[in-house]
């Protein structure tokens, strides 16, 4: 799996690197979703800046936002920060977002790390 999972004291920061496909993204969010701290955290930063390719399209992106809604009935809210610089990365992660409007999961998207962390601490 291109990720890896570094847990903190508030959060999760989730870096994504080399090829990714669309069903490593989803099987990586249930793989998060059943650890019992993800009912305790307060944001999730995904990092997609060393991503290289990806298989992912926008059908994924409603499946991913979908299951988030899902989620998010079983618990708090939750901020979902993510970092994308790749234009073609912007669009899929713009999708996201607006389907998770007016969620408990609250979704923006970021272009530089020190704005994701700013702004899922506040």
């Amino acid at each position: 799996m291109p990720y890896t999972n570094h847990w903190e004291k508030d959060g999760l920061y989730r870096k994504f690197t080399g090829k990714i496909t669309g069903y490593e993204i989803l099987e990586s969010n249930f793989g998060l979703q059943v650890q019992p701290a993800f009912k305790a955290i307060k944001y999730i930063i995904n990092d997609f800046t060393e991503v290289t390719g990806h298989a992912i399209e926008k059908e994924h992106t409603d499946i991913y936002a979908e299951t988030d809604k899902r989620a998010a009935e079983k618990r708090a809210s939750l901020k979902i920060a993510i970092l994308v610089t790749q234009p073609e990365q912007i669009v899929l992660a713009e999708g996201y977002r607006a389907e998770m409007k007016d969620n408990q999961f609250i979704c923006e998207i970021f272009q530089t790390m020190k704005d994701a962390r700013d702004w899922a601490s506040n």
